[in-house]
C-alpha cells in the first residue's frame, strides 16, 4: 500500500509540477514581443555584441566602450544568443527566447533540487514561488547575461546535491560517479564566461565541498579525490578566462563584481538593511527591473522563507540543510554590494536559495501539522499562489507597462514603431528613414533600434536617410514613410519635404504622433518627370563616343539604374566656400549593386574637377524595381575656387572597385561614364562679387 500511495503521490506531484511549468511558460511567453515595450539600452548593447559574434568576432571578453557602455562583458551568453538567433530569428521576440528558455530550465532545476533535498511538497512550493514571481517572470522576458545567473546557481547546487552525499544516510555510502563530478567542474568553469557572479558561486561550491568532506559522516573513500577532480576540471575550463583577465584587467569580471559599489554613499550596514528590505518591504526602484518599490516577495512568502532559514540553521550540521545556507551566504555579497541596493538584477543570484528556503519552510510547517490543519495549509498555499498570480499579472501586464518611466527605460517609442511595421510592412510599401552617421559611433540611431526590435523579415522595407534621400516606391504609388527621428518633418530639407507634405500623417493611439506618413504621389511624380524633359537638359560627356551630344531623358546607366531628371536651381552665382545643392531623380530597373554610389562633380572644364561629393542616401539592396529615389547632394566649393563658369556632371560607380557604370543610349551603346547637367551650370564670383 505504501508503494501504491508513493506512486500516486509521485504522479500527482509530477502533474502539479507540469501544470506550474505550463503556467510559468504562459506568463513568460504571453505578449513577449510587446512586453517589455521595447529594447532597453543595456539590451541593445548585448544584442550588438551578439551580432559581432555572428560576424565572426569571438572573444572571452568584449570591450563595451565602442558601443557606448562602460567596462567589458563575458562572451559566452552572446555566443549562445548568436546561435539561437539562427533558429528564432531576430527582433524582440527572437532575442528574448533564450532568456525564456533559461528561465524555464531554472524552474525545472529548482523543482528537482528542492524535491531531492526536502521532498515533493518543497519542490512544488519552490517551483510555484518562482513561477509567478514578478521579477523571475520579468527576468525571463529581457535580454542579457544576468538572465542566466539563476540557471547557473540552480545547476551548480543540483550538481553538488547529486555528486556529494547530501540527502541522507542512504547516500553516504554510495560510491561517487565520475560524470557527476565532471559535470560539476564543467558548470563551475563555464559560469566564469557568463557573469562575474561566478566568483562567488565557485566560492560557495568550494565551501560546501569542504563542509561535506570535514563533516563527521562516513564518506566513500574516493569522494575527496573526485572532488579534487571536479575542481581541476573547473580550473582547466577557466584557464582561457584567467589568461584573458591577466591580459585585460580593466575588463575582467573581478573588477566588475563590486566595481560600482560606493562605500561612502552606501555603507555596508545600510546596504544590508536595504537588501533585506527589498526582499519583503520596499523593492527595487528601477522601472527596468520592477514596478518601482514592489518587494521581491510578499510578506506571507517571506514568513515561509524565514521559517525555512531557521530550520536550516537548526539542522545546519546536515549537508542538505547546509547547502542553501552556504550558497546564500556566499552569493549574498553580490546583492548587498550592488551599486544601488536593493537591485533585483544583482539579487538574481539569490533566487534559487530563497526558493529552496521557501520550500523548506513549507515542508517544516506541513510536517508539524496533523489532519485538517495540513489540508488547511495546502488550501492556504493554493490561495497564496492565486494571490501572487493575480498580483503579478496586474502589476506586470497592466500597471507596469503604463508607466512613463518604463516606456523611457525600454525605448517604447521605437518598440511601438517596430510592432507597427511587423503588422503593416508586408502589405504596404514602406520607407524607413535611417539617418546616416559618418564615422564610427557608439550610439545607434532610432531607426536601427526599430530594426533590432522588428520580429518579421526586414526585406520589405526601403531604407533611406530622409535628410538627403527619399524613396517613392513603385513609381510613387501608395506607400508609408516612417520618420524615426524625433524632429519629424522639420528636419527634412525642402526638396524632399514637399513630397512628404502631400501625404497624410497616420493618427493612432499605439504610435507616436507624426511618425508615419501615408502618401500616394504617382500622378504628381509622373508630371514632375514629364516636366524634366523640357526644363532639365542633359548631355553626354565631351570625351564620350559621339561627343557632347544632347541626351533624351530618361538616360540608362549600367547596373539597373536610370537617371530620370534633376531640379534646376534659381541660384546661379556662388562664392568660394559656398555649398552647391544638386537634386537628382533616379529609377531602379532591377537589383542594384549593394555598394553603389553616386558622384557629383563641379567642373572648371571637362577634365578638371574643382569640387566633388560621392554619396548615396538610400540602401541600394533595399530598393525594388520601379522605385524612384531622390538624391540631395551638397558640394562644398573650396575657398581657393577661382572665379569663372562651372559645369556639373553626375555618374554612378561601385565603391568596392571604383568601377563606373556606363551611360547607355537608346541603342544600348555606351556613351561614356558620366552625364553633364547644363541646367545646373553656375558662376563663381570673384572677390567682392555676388
Amino acid at each position: 500500500m505504501k508503494t501504491i500511495s508513493a506512486g500516486v503521490a509521485r504522479r500527482t506531484a509530477f502533474a502539479l509540477a507540469l501544470g506550474l511549468l505550463l503556467l510559468a511558460a504562459g506568463l513568460r511567453l504571453w505578449g513577449l514581443s510587446a512586453l517589455p515595450p521595447g529594447l532597453s539600452d543595456a539590451e541593445v548593447v548585448d544584442i550588438r555584441v551578439a551580432e559581432a559574434v555572428r560576424q565572426g568576432r569571438v572573444e572571452v571578453y568584449y570591450n563595451l566602450a565602442p558601443l557606448g557602455a562602460a567596462g567589458g562583458v563575458e562572451g559566452l551568453y552572446h555566443m549562445l544568443l548568436a546561435l539561437t538567433r539562427a533558429f528564432t530569428g531576430g527582433g524582440a521576440l527572437g532575442y528574448r527566447m533564450l532568456s525564456v528558455a533559461a528561465g524555464m530550465v531554472t524552474l525545472a532545476l529548482v523543482y528537482a533540487l528542492a524535491g531531492r533535498l526536502y521532498g515533493r511538497l518543497a519542490g512544488l512550493a519552490a517551483l510555484g514561488l518562482l513561477a509567478v514571481g514578478l521579477w523571475p517572470v520579468l527576468l525571463a522576458r529581457t535580454v542579457g547575461p544576468h538572465t542566466f545567473v539563476p540557471f547557473l546557481v540552480a545547476a551548480v547546487m543540483l550538481a553538488l546535491a547529486l555528486a556529494l552525499p547530501v540527502c541522507g544516510a542512504g547516500s553516504a555510502g554510495r560510491e561517487p560517479r565520475t560524470a557527476l563530478f565532471a559535470g560539476l567542474g564543467l558548470l563551475l568553469g563555464v559560469s566564469f564566461y557568463v557573469h562575474p557572479a561566478a566568483f562567488l558561486l565557485a566560492l560557495g561550491a568550494l565551501a560546501f565541498i569542504v563542509f561535506v568532506i570535514v563533516s563527521p559522516r562516513r564518506l566513500p573513500p574516493r569522494t575527496l579525490s573526485y572532488a579534487g577532480f571536479a575542481v581541476l576540471v573547473g580550473f582547466i575550463v577557466a584557464v582561457p578566462y584567467v589568461i584573458s583577465s591577466t591580459r585585460l584587467p580593466e575588463l575582467a569580471g573581478v573588477e566588475r563584481l563590486f566595481g560600482d559599489y560606493d562605500i561612502t554613499r552606501h555603507p555596508p550596514l545600510q546596504a544590508i538593511i536595504d537588501t533585506i528590505g527589498g526582499l519583503f518591504f520596499v523593492g527595487d526602484a528601477s522601472p527596468a527591473h520592477n514596478l518601482p518599490g514592489r518587494p521581491l516577495l510578499d510578506l506571507v512568502s517571506g514568513v515561509f522563507v524565514l521559517l525555512g532559514l531557521l530550520t536550516a540553521l537548526r539542522q545546519g550540521r546536515h549537508p542538505r540543510y547546509a547547502l542553501p545556507l552556504i550558497m546564500l551566504l556566499a552569493l549574498l555579497p553580490a546583492a548587498v554590494f550592488a551599486a544601488a541596493a536593493p537591485d533585483f538584477n544583482a539579487m538574481s543570484v539569490l533566487l534559487p536559495p530563497l526558493a529552496l528556503l521557501f520550500g523548506l519552510g513549507v515542508t517544516t510547517l506541513h510536517s508539524s501539522l496533523r489532519g485538517r490543519a495540513r489540508a488547511a495549509l495546502l488550501v492556504g498555499l493554493l490561495a497564496l499562489l492565486v494571490f501572487n498570480l493575480n498580483w503579478m499579472g496586474t502589476d506586470l501586464f497592466v500597471r507596469w507597462p503604463q508607466l512613463e518611466t518604463v516606456q523611457q527605460a525600454f525605448n517604447g517609442r521605437t518598440g511601438a514603431l517596430a510592432r507597427y511595421l511587423d503588422n503593416t510592412a508586408g502589405e504596404l510599401p514602406t520607407l524607413l528613414c535611417t539617418p546616416t552617421r559618418t564615422g564610427p559611433s557608439p550610439q545607434i540611431t532610432e531607426a536601427q533600434r526599430v530594426l533590432l526590435a522588428m520580429n518579421r523579415p526586414r526585406g520589405a522595407l526601403r531604407l533611406a536617410d530622409c535628410g538627403t534621400g527619399l524613396v517613392l516606391a513603385q513609381g510613387g504609388e501608395r506607400q508609408q514613410v516612417v520618420l524615426t527621428e524625433p524632429g519629424g518633418l522639420e528636419s527634412i530639407p525642402p526638396p524632399l519635404r514637399r513630397w512628404l507634405e502631400s501625404g497624410t500623417p497616420l493618427v493612432s493611439d499605439s504610435l507616436p504622433p507624426n511618425t508615419v506618413i501615408v502618401m500616394d504621389v504617382s500622378s504628381a511624380l509622373a508630371d514632375q518627370i514629364g516636366l524634366f524633359t523640357i526644363t532639365a537638359p542633359v548631355s553626354y560627356a565631351p570625351d564620350a563616343p559621339g561627343g557632347a551630344q544632347e541626351a533624351a531623358l530618361p538616360v540608362r546607366f549600367g547596373g539597373n539604374i536610370t537617371f530620370v531628371g534633376y531640379e534646376t536651381s534659381t541660384t546661379r552665382t556662388f562664392k568660394p566656400g559656398d555649398v552647391v545643392t544638386s537634386v537628382t531623380y533616379w529609377r531602379v530597373d532591377g537589383p542594384l549593386p549593394p555598394d553603389m554610389r553616386l558622384f557629383t562633380h563641379v567642373l572648371a572644364d571637362p577634365a578638371s574637377i574643382a569640387a566633388q561629393t560621392d554619396t548615396i542616401s538610400v540602401r541600394p539592396a533595399s530598393l525594388h524595381p520601379r522605385d524612384i529615389f531622390i538624391q540631395v547632394t551638397f558640394v562644398t566649393l573650396l575657398d581657393s575656387t577661382p572665379p569663372g563658369e562651372y559645369d556639373m556632371s553626375i555618374g554612378v560607380y561601385q565603391d568596392s572597385d571604383k568601377t563606373r557604370m556606363p551611360v547607355l543610349d537608346d541603342d544600348n551603346q555606351q556613351r561614356g561614364t558620366r552625364l553633364f547637367l547644363p541646367g545646373s551650370a553656375f558662376t563663381v564670383a570673384g572677390e567682392g562679387g555676388g
